[in-house]
């Protein structure tokens, strides 16, 4: 862009936050002014084709917390923040007709139904889509999408030789002036949201907040705070209570913090405190994220196939019992260790990443299940939900993804004695009294 646009709109969707988002960043060098818009997606609330709704009350109050603290920051930076509820392609290109906004600026998607409403939104308006999800930039990567390694292992060891190539940190210096929002575009979307904002209280059970301060004070906590951090390798598969993993993760789905803004932190961490095995760890994990997201963007829409990326059955298909699916996701099937992990997810939006795989090779693997409607149930749940991972790691436990291994049950009585051998996470959860 040679000159400055004069009115541009900016679509706040998965990148919740004001330093480091380099669309937002991009926005603010080529526009004089600016509305800031976020949709509340109607499908959201409508059954999928798995019959029931897409987001669970837990994902939706910390979407909505993360969305009231972006409003409060950009009214402290001067702007607005309109909140529309509909279909995203047709609210954007509408709010920019009606504020008379030349073109619009977004975080750049990579799975479905947000690259269609990129696309609907180009046919009629010009449109920037900038790339800002993950550590490693892709066009910084040593390969090709079309040449991207099918095994985690050697991505890893591609991107890391000769060290990461990961872009500075972006801050912006100096806001376009805010356009005054029409009238017309005012709603009432919080009273539809106000239900969900007081969550039930679990005694014992993390309690996350959404928005970019609440995300800051758990980056602060586990590295500055407690130095968590340096233990993270040999916690990080623990079940119960609030340090036993980074917990990063729903701020980092909802773009309320980047991974470049963490991995930043987990390099001042090295230098001022210590470097070990754990801190390259939780850098490992951003870049385990980062591949799935890859993946996405290299297979489309392949990962979302019954047979995955593989494009063919790996493992014997069991036929489910009629009963199967209700006992999964109630926590009622015959596997305690499953049942406590269903259980939390259902209460609180959260379960560890070492529960995700077990429960996960339960469905597949023990009960039959289908995995694109348990992979969907977790959407629902999930706080931290993300297509990319969350699709990733469902296809990897089921050997249609990135493993060369075509099986990849779990042992569950040997994973229940190693990470709850004394039975607390389980007494916990299948308690009576729990929610």
């Amino acid at each position: 862009m040679n000159s400055k646009i004069q009115r541009g709109l900016y679509w706040f969707r998965n990148d919740l936050r004001l330093d480091d988002n380099p669309a937002l960043h991009a926005m603010a060098q080529n526009v004089e002014s600016v509305a800031f818009v976020f949709i509340i997606d109607e499908r959201w609330f409508a059954p999928s084709v798995h019959g029931f709704d897409r987001m669970g009350p837990h994902r939706m109050r910390f979407m909505v917390q993360s969305v009231l603290a972006l409003e409060q920051a950009l009214l402290e930076q001067g702007h607005e923040l309109v909140v529309l509820t509909g279909d995203p392609a047709t609210c954007i290109v509408d709010a920019a007709n009606l504020l008379d906004c030349a073109q619009v600026f977004g975080q750049k998607e990579h799975t479905q139904e947000e690259t269609d409403a990129e696309n609907q939104i180009e046919s009629v308006i010009s449109a920037h889509w900038i790339e800002g999800q993950t550590l490693l930039h892709p066009e910084d990567l040593p390969m090709s999408l079309n040449d991207l390694p099918e095994v985690f292992s050697r991505f890893r060891n591609k991107v890391e030789k000769g060290g990461l190539k990961i872009r500075p940190l972006v801050h912006v210096e100096q806001w376009p002036t805010p356009i005054k929002v029409n009238a017309l575009l005012v709603t009432n979307w919080l009273q539809r949201c106000e239900s969900v904002l007081c969550p039930p209280f679990v005694p014992g059970a993390m309690v996350f907040e959404g928005g970019v301060l609440a995300g800051r004070k758990r980056l602060d906590v586990y590295l500055w705070d407690t130095r968590l951090l340096s233990r993270y390798k040999e916690t990080r598969n623990g079940l119960l209570g609030y340090d036993y993993s980074s917990k990063f993760s729903p701020w980092l789905a909802w773009g309320c913090l980047s991974a470049r803004q963490i991995h930043a932190d987990v390099l001042r961490y090295e230098h001022e405190i210590e470097a070990n095995e754990s801190t390259y760890w939780l850098i490992f994990e951003l870049l385990w994220r980062d591949y799935f997201r890859f993946i996405a963007m290299q297979h489309g829409n392949r990962i979302w196939s019954m047979f995955g990326i593989k494009g063919e059955a790996v493992h014997s298909h069991v036929k489910p019992h009629e009963s199967s699916w209700q006992n999964w996701i109630n926590g009622t099937t015959d596997d305690d260790f499953v049942n406590a992990n269903m259980r939390e997810l259902r209460a609180t939006g959260f379960m560890s990443n070492r529960g995700r795989q077990n429960v996960a090779s339960y469905a597949i693997h023990d009960l039959g299940l289908d995995w694109r409607p348990c992979a969907a149930w977790f959407e629902r749940e999930l706080i931290d939900y993300d297509p990319c991972s969350n699709t990733g790691n469902w296809l990897y436990v089921a050997g249609l993804g990135n493993d060369p291994r075509p099986n990849r049950k779990f042992d569950l009585p040997w994973q229940t004695e190693r990470y709850d051998p004394d039975g607390l996470y389980r007494a916990f959860w299948n308690s009576p009294s729990r929610p």
